[in-house]
């Protein structure tokens, strides 16, 4: 129709602005990805090419895969018992067949308009990258953050760190058939990625950026040099692993190792030792050489918050201070805090129990402590997220063949963490945090086989 009117390209052109549109609002809004959809819908009935949308739609594979799994999710309901949450469900992942529909009815025939797409989905990241820094530094609004995971504030941190991992990749792709300048703003764009990943402690981010630089480079030099490939991506698999080892490797620590600990601090004040808590930057205990009379006393000389207050993440500040000493391995008493700079104490008034609250070994030392010191899951993203599993695969073990249904996922997890007197606290308690295993244990053999072909199915 607009075709007569405008040009014959002009339904092409209408095509390729709605897909930018929702490319661009991936990782800002939902609005705009959904006011996008409409906006092709509408061009493609206006342009009325039925008989060409079928045939394309026909002869596309993955687009029948697509189809078969969101029909999976309808016929799903009809062994759940929670109507309402089935019928949320489907309306949620009506865009995961909305969006195949649109793009096997009218593929994108040339290259360059792809090229365009994906860099509006570059460039909306990289925006809302900048603006999430921005607020975070208080270089623009006045917004307070509880963690650094606020620093997200258009989705989920996880959700956005993977998509800069995937505006990486877009990127990386893009090297090779460009030079000079062009080529210079891709490698600082990644560079900025790459800080952006590690500075907001996602570990699924870091671990998602760096599958996709190992995967890029073991590419480059596979083309050029098979021998130092391998040698490569060998280096890397030992790395990886040794870091696993080091970071579910318990901490032992034997108190005879500790017979010979000084009583009374330099002002002759009484030391207290326990040995129950670690220290994973030490790997010694963290509760030796307290003298809380001295930190009581003392710490007003450097801070304005009260000792017997809460730090900025509304934890007890003494507790945060003296897990902080032991991260300098220094003493907690006069002495220790003697040695702190502003910025130590700053660190620690922010809510920071460990010295090394920079970058991604913050959480890495996070997880670390956990693992070593906690047994309460609740407040402790990875304990929560084992107790997770290990619930969707107890579950999984008694529905493996047709799965629990579309609508009862998270009323089967609520029944499981009653019956088995889960530690997890009400609000905590969620379903699976993993898309495999929810898939497995909500529609069975069948739902995660096909899951799995949908990923495989067009090689």
């Amino acid at each position: 129709m607009l075709n007569r009117l405008f040009g014959p390209n002009t339904h092409t052109f209408l095509h390729v602005l709605g897909l930018c549109g929702i490319a661009s609002g991936i990782p800002f809004n939902k609005v705009v990805m959904s006011v996008s959809m409409l906006f092709i819908v509408l061009n493609l009935l206006l342009e009325a090419n039925f008989k060409s949308y079928w045939s394309n739609i026909k002869s596309n594979k993955i687009y029948w895969l697509i189809f078969a799994f969101f029909g999976l999710h309808v016929i799903g309901v009809l062994w759940s018992t929670n109507l309402t949450e089935a019928f949320h469900d489907l309306k949620v992942k009506l865009p995961l067949l909305v969006i195949p529909t649109i793009l096997a009815a009218k593929p994108l025939l040339v290259k360059k308009h792809l090229n365009t797409i994906l860099a509006c989905f570059v460039l909306s990241t990289l925006l809302i990258s900048f603006i999430n820094f921005a607020l975070y530094q208080h270089w623009i609004g006045d917004v307070e953050y509880a963690d650094i995971r606020g620093m997200s504030m258009f989705s989920s941190h996880v959700r956005f760190a993977l998509l800069i991992s995937m505006a990486a990749a877009i990127l990386l792709s893009f090297m090779a058939r460009y030079r000079n300048l062009f080529q210079l703003t891709i490698v600082g764009v990644v560079v900025w990625f790459t800080f952006y990943t590690f500075y907001s402690q996602v570990i699924t981010g870091v671990l998602t950026l760096s599958g996709v630089f190992v995967f890029f480079v073991t590419v480059y030099f596979w083309k050029r040099n098979k021998a130092i490939a391998i040698s490569f991506f060998s280096v890397i698999t030992v790395s990886s692993i040794s870091l696993i080892i080091w970071l579910f490797t318990p901490i032992i620590v034997n108190p005879a190792d500790y017979t010979n600990l000084a009583e009374f601090t330099k002002e002759g004040n009484p030391y207290k030792h326990f040995f129950d808590f670690v220290s994973p930057e030490t790997g010694k205990p963290i509760y030796l050489y307290i003298c809380e009379e001295e930190l009581d006393r003392d710490w007003q000389n450097y801070s304005t918050l009260s000792i017997h207050g809460n730090d900025k993440k509304g934890q007890p500040i003494k507790q945060t201070a003296i897990r902080y000493l032991a991260s300098m391995d220094l003493t907690k008493d006069a002495v220790g805090l003697s040695k702190l700079t502003q910025k130590d104490i700053s660190n620690i008034e922010e809510g920071n129990a460990s010295s090394k609250n920079y970058g991604i070994m913050v959480r890495l030392y996070g997880i670390k402590y956990q693992l070593n010191n906690e047994s309460n899951p609740n407040g402790h993203s990875l304990l929560e997220r084992i107790e997770y599993w290990t619930a969707g695969i107890d579950i999984l073990s008694s529905n493996y063949l047709t799965g629990v249904g579309t609508g009862d996922v998270q009323d089967t997890f609520n029944s499981y963490y009653i019956e088995n007197n889960s530690p997890l606290t009400p609000e905590n308690r969620h379903r699976a945090h993993n898309m495999y295993l929810t898939i497995f244990l909500t529609f069975g053999i069948l739902g995660i086989s096909l899951f799995i072909w949908m990923h495989i199915g067009h090689q």
